[in-house]
């Protein structure tokens, strides 16, 4: 499982073991809050099953704003553990979920004996670093047809669908409405651009998905 992991990929057999060894197993029912924001981050989570909400809270309006949601086999909490700061979001299970969790002490004192785990540290971060980025330009745009355009290409990972669309969770995530969301998908729909079956969307033209996204020249 571990070598799963993008964090772990690439370390010897002997390194894998080692950490196999400091990994927990915890079990979160749907609804469970696994962290909050500003808790003292003294280790991160790997996914092993089920699927995680990161967001953070307008204590004002009380409005809600999806930063991520994490799908199997992936880390999350891994930024503010590793920097020894506090988590900046809330991380909740939308479905019952398998965990690993691994204290970051004990990783850091693995990695004085394999010193390739300081080397897959900085590759992490710096990957977490990129996908933030892409976050703030998905929503400094402001025309929602762009939004959603580049959000289907960024959760497509390269491949031609997405699994688990719902459009409620990823309206949050871009800050639009439902109904906008929706109706973008149908748009993209008549113009045979998409195809959406549930919870499937599949990209039938990512050429002109990235043109309409801007991301290509026509």
């Amino acid at each position: 499982m571990l070598k799963k992991v993008k964090l772990f990929k690439g370390l010897s057999e002997e390194a894998l073991k080692a950490i196999e060894k400091i990994a927990i197993k915890f079990n979160y029912c749907k609804g469970d809050l696994i962290f909050t924001k500003n808790h003292k981050a003294t280790g991160f989570y790997i996914l092993i099953k089920g699927r995680v909400k990161l967001y953070t809270l307008d204590h004002v309006t009380g409005k809600e704003q999806i930063i991520k949601i994490v799908e199997p086999i992936n880390l999350f909490g891994e930024a503010a553990s590793l920097s020894g700061r506090e988590f900046p979001v809330y991380a909740e299970a939308l479905e019952n979920c398998q965990i690993l969790y691994i204290d970051r002490y004990q990783l850091l004192k693995l990695s004085e004996k394999f010193p390739e785990i300081c080397m897959a540290i900085a590759s992490t971060m710096a990957e977490r670093l990129y996908h933030l980025i892409s976050v703030i330009e998905i929503l400094n745009v402001s025309n929602a047809t762009v939004r959603v355009a580049r959000y289907l290409l960024q959760r497509s990972q390269g491949k031609n669908y997405i699994e688990n669309f719902q459009t409620t969770l990823s309206a949050r995530e871009l800050g639009l409405t439902p109904e906008a969301v929706s109706r973008t998908l149908r748009h993209l729909k008549e113009a045979g651009l998409i195809e959406k079956k549930g919870r499937v969307v599949k990209i039938l033209n990512p050429k002109q998905l990235k043109v309409l996204a801007g991301l290509e020249s026509v």
